[in-house]
């Protein structure tokens, strides 16, 4: 390779490098609060879910107290009709306790189902729990490795920096004038390797005379992008 390819070739790496370790700082923010709205997320289930058990127990206790109202009814209706004055009375007491007594069969089944419900719902509390510690853990987790990344990260955009510095002089007065204002707008993308005889951007293949130039060492650009092209450390393979 010309030295012109070396140059572009390493300009682009760097540049790639640089746009990588700024989009992991980048990032970092907004998984963080992703993180937060996943624990905010688990905390309102769980609260949710408490309400629910909640509901569940005093919808059973309910039951039971109405249950206790109406067996002591029915007590008090059994004490009536061993002391009713007439056939008439008896037959009364009769009708009411039986109709009591339906309706405590009716109450029975339903606190046990609301038993069932609640012993159900309960047994899901660790799993609530659980759900609420994981997502505050990987928070946590995620907090602390990007604020070790970061620092790292950082450190490598310096550097990185410098060494962009270097290559950029290296560049031609005009090739550095038009390389300049194509990253300005497009970043790394404003640079392409050739690849296979076409642009590694837009995949549209070269001219014979564009790649006879590139090898000569002439700077080109993509006719269909606009990309500064270089080769490849791979032949193409004409």
């Amino acid at each position: 390779m010309t030295s012109a390819t070396n140059s572009l070739k390493d300009l682009h790496q760097v540049l790639l490098q640089l746009e990588d370790c700024r989009s992991q700082l980048d990032r970092g923010p907004s998984q963080i609060k992703a993180r937060e709205n996943i624990v905010r997320k688990r905390e309102a289930e769980q609260a949710e879910y408490l309400e629910r058990l909640k509901k569940l127990r005093m919808s059973a206790d309910s039951k039971s107290l109405e249950l206790k109202t109406v067996e002591k009814k029915i007590d008090d209706l059994k004490a009536k009709l061993n002391s009713a004055s007439s056939n008439r009375e008896f037959d009364i007491f009769k009708s009411q306790i039986q109709a009591d007594e339906m309706a405590k069969s009716v109450l029975e089944d339903e606190i046990l189902e609301a038993f069932d419900q609640t012993e159900t719902e309960a047994n899901r509390k660790s799993e609530f729990e659980e759900n609420v510690n994981s997502a505050k853990h990987q928070l946590t987790n995620f907090k602390t490795k990007f604020e070790s990344d970061s620092a790292k990260l950082h450190e490598d955009i310096v550097r990185l920096e410098e060494e962009l510095k270097a290559l950029e002089k290296d560049l031609p007065k005009e090739t550095a004038e038009q390389y300049r204002r194509l990253v300005n707008s497009r970043g790394a993308k404003s640079m392409a390797a050739v690849l296979t005889g076409a642009c590694g951007n837009c995949y549209v293949n070269l001219t014979p005379q564009q790649r006879i130039q590139l090898k000569s060492g002439t700077v080109q650009f993509c006719s269909n992008c606009g990309s500064i092209l270089y080769l490849d450390e791979h032949p193409e393979g004409d």
